[in-house]
Order: structure tokens, then C-alpha cells, then sequence
């Protein structure tokens, strides 16, 4: 059974499942976010978080249940940090236009850019390469892997741990990524 193999570490097995699974589970994504990189992404983090808790794992379902009902959580959740983002875009937008609160943002903004950009230069040279080609040059996980010789299965592991270094580093700083994310302004 491969969900046994992959719990004790063998990464072919977790390979296989993540073979097996990826399409479908993408489809669904898509079907729901139709954004094709953010559902990259919500599958990617599905499959480095079931490999990471991988030894202390207990399905009491089938994986694909398991693996199914992860991806509503997260699409869930992404559902509702957009709501956020599009109450907080018009908050921002019907404030009167006091250039004091422009100003004070703008620092608030730059200053998380600065610690972003900090945060992205202290990432591990693998992670930081894959995160500046995926951010940066915009490519695909697909054109990251042929760029760099490496199989896609690596480069989604080291966007996933790029990002959960990223997130972990400017936690403080949540209040802003989101718009941020909004006006493009991080890597």
C-alpha cells in the first residue's frame, strides 16, 4: 500500500500518490478558484503538508477523502481571506483622502516590502532561486524544473518551504501581505 510506504519515508511511494492524485485534485481546485497558480499552490501545500506529517498521520478515511476534504479547507479558507481582502480594498476605498493616512500606509507597506524582500535574500540559496523564478519571472513550476535540471516534484517541495519560512518570518506583519498581494508589490 503506497500510504504506508510514504509514512515510513519512501518518497517513491509518495511520488506515486502524488501522481495519482494531482490531476484531480487540481481539476477541483481550478473548477472552484479558476486561478491556475493558486490552485498549484493549495495542491502543492496539500502534498509538502502530507509529507511532512507523513510519520504521525492518522486517516481514519480513505487518502482521497482525506486528500479532498484538505483541498475544501483550503479553498475555503482562501475563499475567505479574498472576502477579507475585498472588504479591506473597500474600506480603503471610502476613506476620505486624508494624505496623513496615505502617508503612514505607504510607510506601513514599504516597510513590510523591506522585510519581505530581507526575509526572501535569508532564504537558503535552492529556495530562494525557485521563489525568484516563480515570483519574479512568473514561470511555471514546469519551466523552473527544466531550467534547473531538478524533477517538479523538488521544485514544489522547495516552494512550499520557501513560503512557509516566508510566512513564519513576517507573521507580524499579516495586517498587510494581503494588500500587498493585491497591489503586487512583493517579489
Amino acid at each position: 500500500m503506497l500510504l504506508a510506504r510514504m509514512q515510513t519515508g519512501d518518497s517513491e511511494a509518495f511520488a506515486a500518490l502524488y501522481r495519482k492524485y494531482w490531476r484531480r485534485l487540481f481539476d477541483a481546485a481550478y473548477r472552484r478558484i479558476l486561478l491556475r497558480e493558486e490552485s498549484e499552490e493549495i495542491i502543492q501545500e496539500i502534498f509538502v503538508d502530507l509529507w511532512a506529517k507523513r510519520e504521525t498521520l492518522l486517516i481514519s478515511v480513505s487518502l482521497e477523502a482525506y486528500l479532498f476534504g484538505a483541498l475544501r479547507y483550503s479553498i475555503y479558507n482562501l475563499i475567505r481571506s479574498r472576502k477579507i481582502r475585498e472588504a479591506y480594498l473597500e474600506h480603503l476605498l471610502q476613506l476620505p483622502g486624508d494624505q496623513n493616512n496615505y502617508i503612514e500606509d505607504r510607510l506601513h507597506y514599504e516597510e513590510l516590502a523591506r522585510a519581505l524582500e530581507s526575509s526572501v535574500q535569508n532564504l537558503p540559496e535552492k529556495l530562494r532561486k525557485v521563489y525568484l523564478l516563480s515570483r519574479k519571472e512568473h514561470l511555471t513550476y514546469k519551466e523552473i524544473a527544466e531550467q534547473e535540471q531538478i524533477p517538479v516534484d523538488t521544485v514544489e517541495k522547495q516552494m512550499g518551504r520557501a513560503l512557509k519560512i516566508l510566512r513564519e518570518n513576517l507573521k507580524e506583519f499579516a495586517w498587510a501581505w494581503i494588500v500587498l498581494e493585491m497591489w503586487d508589490l512583493y517579489p
